[in-house]
């Protein structure tokens, strides 16, 4: 029911040039190619949440080049550039623009490119969604502003989020990530988000499958579901979910998109045999060694995970060899 064609609304245009409520000119009439690439662009599948590799502390560009030389001849949909996983928040705006321009150099046409656009404020928010529009990215992730927690009521986040949908030349997608930000985005304020054109989907990190359920049937028919946890992925797709972006995937992303192929071929036994091997992996790359081990995992795979950027660490020996037995638990 969800895996449907997202399309930009403000591509169905007469042919003059105009401005949207934010100011930002734009074309009206038939769309330029670029246009017309993202409104065709489907969202589903399974999408990494990109690391940044670092080396002796600075953004290696020449690392994240090799790691989509090889990401790119797998099955995954396509990226997320500048998301919690990607250590977008301990990027400076010169840093983060570089990963982005490096980013969609690497990325074909055919898979779709997301940025992390979100910031804590809702100018700031529109500014850098501008900016990696014109950068060519595809879409938006735009997570719950959270430092003011308290005052981020149900309806400041709905006027935000509209606020950021208005003004953006690019599809929105929500993200939900309560364990990061201590706020959590409720199945009704996503449905009612999902009426609005221009937000075309969500990405739920909050593990409840009750909640992915609920977010699933109550939003608009064709808004993007996904799953922002792996050891739920297989049942996430099980109640409708459009796909995953997932962490694991930086590493083992045939892995993660034989689970979903499995699903769609309807053979559920293996597709849950493959979850159940997944799922110890994905949980060290998260919540057990985080970041770190993540990148960990990912130079023991034969990718560019480097080191994470201080204060976070890498992993103890003893992690990385318990990576490693996983790995090859895997592998089998």
């Amino acid at each position: 029911m969800h895996d449907q064609e997202i399309v930009n609304p403000s591509l169905k245009i007469p042919a003059v040039w105009t401005q949207n409520r934010a100011g930002h000119a734009f074309q009206r009439g038939k769309p330029a190619p670029e246009k017309e690439r993202r409104r065709m662009m489907k969202l589903s599948g399974v999408i990494p949440p990109i690391t940044t590799p670092f080396q002796k502390g600075n953004v290696s560009l020449d690392g994240l080049k090799e790691n989509f030389h090889k990401w790119n001849k797998t099955g995954l949909s396509g990226y997320l550039v500048l998301g919690s996983n990607g250590e977008a928040v301990y990027l400076n705006d010169k840093e983060k623009m570089k990963v982005m321009e490096a980013s969609r150099e690497s990325i074909p046409q055919s898979k779709v490119m997301i940025v992390g656009t979100g910031m804590e404020s809702t100018r700031e928010t529109i500014r850098f969604t501008h900016q990696a529009a014109k950068i060519g990215a595809d879409f938006g992730l735009v997570v719950t502003p959270s430092y003011f927690k308290g005052s981020m009521k149900p309806q400041v986040l709905y006027d935000h989020f509209i606020a950021v949908a208005e003004a953006s030349q690019i599809g929105i997608l929500l993200y939900n990530v309560p364990q990061f930000t201590g706020i959590n985005l409720d199945p009704e304020l996503v449905a009612k988000l999902s009426s609005h054109p221009n937000i075309v989907g969500v990405k739920d990190s909050s593990g409840n499958i009750g909640q992915l359920n609920d977010i699933i049937h109550l939003s608009k028919n064709g808004f993007a579901v996904f799953v922002g946890s792996a050891p739920v992925f297989f049942p996430a797709l099980c109640v409708g979910a459009v796909g995953g972006i997932l962490a694991v995937a930086n590493v083992v992303p045939e892995e993660c998109v034989g689970i979903q192929k499995l699903f769609q071929q309807g053979n559920m036994d293996e597709a849950r045999t493959w979850q159940n091997r997944l799922t110890p992996l994905a949980k060290a790359v998260t919540v057990k060694f985080g970041i770190g081990g993540l990148k960990a995992a990912m130079n023991l795979a034969g990718y560019f995970g480097g080191d994470p950027r201080l204060p976070l660490k890498r992993p103890s020996k003893e992690a990385e060899e318990e990576l490693k037995k996983l790995l090859a638990q895997m592998k089998k």
